[in-house]
């Protein structure tokens, strides 16, 4: 067997790729299952845990297979089988995906990362066993070991970045995929061929990347984009315009293109200048801007500061929904909300939160006491907090929570509920009255657009109770996901029994 540098070469080097491309598939991995079984931690731990499991088994397979080789053809020829399962993901995921859905994140997202990423991964794993016992047929088994193993990490630093900052926001996930096949497969090929003459043919698996693919975030959408944080969709349907984050049954803006009024709890947001006078806005989840408009429709001079964390649901608001670009009164800023509240010394009139991952979800430093202590840093003395709150448990347990947590904070909450599962929180910095309140929405200055739906909100605000031993949320623990897991899978089990009767 040929040990000559070039090949030793070679053998370093295909730890380093290798380790890539196994973090790669990782992240590659979440991105797919995002639509699917959607982004919170149930999801992200579990596919971890089938991924180790896979590297195990591929650790022990590789271990045991390298003490019986005597070249290196088995280790290049399982990882040309990885490249082609790899490539075969592409067409397969979304179909596969679609079965899983209904069994939810824990059984959905292992049974997909068994039949999608595990057999890749246990191939690529076993090149760690592989390599060092090729390298160390002679000695200093320790030191190569040790030298294996950095370079594989290394690979896996590699990986993480060139995919989180370069691969999927500017390429997108199945270009990832190709991409991490042609790695694989132009290494295959340089083990499998080591004549020198013979090198050209690992380029020929570039062709796979200029290989176009239909992408099925972009199907009944009149616009589609991947970014770092979101599949991002815009779909019309009749006079309305959607967006679509991650998750097909989630709406998270919606335009209609005759009326102001979307009829959704988007509109609830108009109230704020009912109850308090509102110069100064913060809108912290811009989405693509419905809240904006909402407020803009009865408080025309306000200046509003706009947070949001995803550029292209940015640009999704310009384009289609109507958000300016270079107005006076609107700036938009791109950022993750609370970094961007802590940086700034602003003071608000009226402090607008819709703050979802791209799903039901809403990230738990988001929901903690210490947060709302800092948006009631930047109220004014008259200022008001509205909050959305997605829950549609019988129990409402995650409404509840999020209310006690905003009570350690302000003196005054209220709820004002919209169909069956948004509740809009109303936080005031100053104690408030329920009569007081009902009569500012009655008999008090009401703009007429929104005189209907003042009137309606004054029937059902009420003042919020939570139970007695309901969890407050802190940075240090906040159990939110938990409770929303919880909402979910009771919902879907009230939807199954109601469907049988």
């Amino acid at each position: 067997m040929e040990t000559s540098l070039s090949r030793r070469t070679l053998w370093m080097l295909t730890p380093l790729w290798t380790g890539a491309i196994v973090m790669t598939l990782e992240l590659a991995a979440s991105r797919l299952y995002a639509p699917y079984f959607g982004f919170s931690i149930y999801v992200w731990g579990t596919l971890l845990a089938v991924v180790m499991l896979a590297l195990a088994v591929g650790y022990a397979v590789g271990g045991y297979w390298a003490d019986r080789c005597q070249s290196d053809r088995l280790l290049y020829t399982l990882i040309l089988v990885s490249a082609v399962y790899q490539l075969m993901l592409i067409p397969f995921a979304g179909p596969v995906l679609s079965c899983l859905t209904a069994y939810g994140d824990f059984v959905g997202t292992s049974v997909a990362t068994i039949l999608l990423f595990a057999p890749p991964l246990l191939t690529l794993a076993a090149v760690g066993p592989f390599v060092i016992r090729l390298l160390t047929r002679a000695e200093r088994v320790g030191a190569w070991a040790g030298t294996v193993y950095a370079v594989s990490t290394l690979g896996s630093i590699l990986g993480a970045c060139l995919t989180s900052y370069v691969l999927i926001p500017q390429f997108g996930t199945h270009f990832t995929l190709r991409s991490a096949s042609v790695v694989s497969a132009s290494l295959a090929l340089l083990g499998l061929v080591p004549q020198a003459r013979w090198l050209w043919v690992a380029a020929l698996p570039a062709i796979v990347l200029m290989t176009p693919s239909a992408s099925p975030w972009t199907k009944d959408a009149v616009w589609a984009s991947e970014s770092a944080y979101n599949l991002v969709r815009v779909f019309r349907s009749g006079q309305q315009t959607l967006l679509a984050l991650n998750e097909d049954t989630g709406v998270h803006t919606i335009r209609n293109e005759t009326t102001l009024w979307t009829g959704h709890y988007y509109d609830l947001y108009a109230l704020g200048p009912v109850f308090t006078p509102v110069q100064r806005a913060l809108v912290l989840g811009m989405g693509a801007g419905g809240s904006i408009h909402a407020l803009r429709a009865v408080a025309a001079e306000v200046t509003i500061d706009a947070v949001e964390i995803d550029a292209q649901v940015v640009e999704a608001g310009t384009r289609f929904f109507g958000l300016p670009q270079d107005a006076d009164w609107l700036h938009i800023h791109v950022a993750d909300a609370r970094p961007w509240l802590a940086r700034t010394q602003q003071q608000y009139d009226l402090v607008q939160v819709d703050l979802y991952q791209g799903g039901p979800y809403i990230p738990f430093y988001l929901a903690t006491s210490e947060f709302f202590s800092s948006v009631h840093a930047h109220l004014t003395d008259k200022g008001l907090l509205m909050m959305n709150v997605f829950d549609m448990s019988p129990e409402r347990e995650l409404l509840s929570a999020i209310s006690a947590t905003v009570k350690q904070v302000f003196p005054s909450v209220l709820v004002v509920p919209h169909g069956t599962a948004n509740y809009m929180l109303l936080a005031f910095a100053q104690t408030q009255s329920l009569p007081n309140l009902r009569h500012q929405l009655t008999e008090g200055v009401v703009p007429t657009s929104v005189f209907t739906l003042a009137r309606r909100a004054a029937s059902t605000l009420t003042e919020v109770h939570p139970p007695q031993g309901t969890p407050v949320f802190t940075d240090d623990h906040a159990p939110i996901e938990a409770l929303t897991r919880r909402m979910l899978r009771e919902h879907k089990r009230v939807v199954t029994a109601q469907v049988r009767m």
